[in-house]
């Protein structure tokens, strides 16, 4: 598998792990869903939303580097989510992430983008393990979407109907975990850069041992 793949699940894994305080080996590694629950209580599908003309240029980067440094640029990119150099230096635990303005169009197709994962995630679940819980990671590709972004977000979430349905949806952007359950309040986790770069760092460890076996 793509160790980028593998990188980007185990970060989600350990973020869902320590931001909805799960237990550490609760979830186990899977195929549809990437991560379920020994007895089937919890399932955790995850992916990124990724802009096509970005991914293709993360693509190219990480075939520059090959195999000395597999998945790099997804890598580089999660850790940009936080202040540099915070999240580089594990350090400064209590300063604020960068914040910056999108411009309108640009922050309308990263919304868009979220929306289509769930939405194309959402029709794929049929096909894969039902667990009692059923959740969906979404990386966002940009620091830039704030609560109220979010709640067009939650808004689309909560209107679908066809079942099965995700019972939460949790988006990472930048340090924020935006936590989507049906019929409940938009909710938000923040873990400090230290934390953020400890999961960085077991990430990498997990997904260069599996693509090594």
């Amino acid at each position: 598998m793509d160790p980028s793949k593998l990188y980007v699940e185990y970060y989600a894994k350990l973020h869902a792990d320590r931001a909805m305080k799960l237990w550490p080996t609760f979830l186990k590694k899977n195929e549809r869903p990437d991560f379920i629950s020994k007895r089937g209580e919890l399932g955790m599908e995850v992916t990124r939303a990724a802009i096509e003309e970005w991914a293709q240029q993360e693509a190219d980067m990480n075939r520059h580097f090959g195999d000395e440094m597999p998945g790099e640029a997804v890598e580089q990119a999660i850790l940009a989510d936080c202040d540099s150099d915070t999240i580089a230096n594990g350090t400064l635990d209590d300063e604020d992430s960068l914040i910056f303005e999108l411009p309108p169009d640009v922050k309308e197709m990263h919304i868009g983008r979220i929306i289509e994962r769930i939405a194309d995630k959402t029709l794929a679940l049929k096909g894969y393990r039902l667990c009692r819980e059923n959740w969906l990671y979404i990386f966002s590709e940009t620091t830039g979407l704030e609560r109220n972004d979010m709640l067009r977000v939650q808004a689309f979430f909560d209107a679908q109907e066809d079942a099965p349905l995700f019972d939460k949806v949790l988006v990472k952007v930048g340090c924020q975990l935006y936590v989507l359950a049906r019929g409940e309040t938009l909710s938000e986790i923040s873990l400090s850069p230290r934390a953020m770069l400890a999961m960085h760092r077991r990430a990498r460890l997990l997904s260069m041992r599996d693509w090594r076996s």
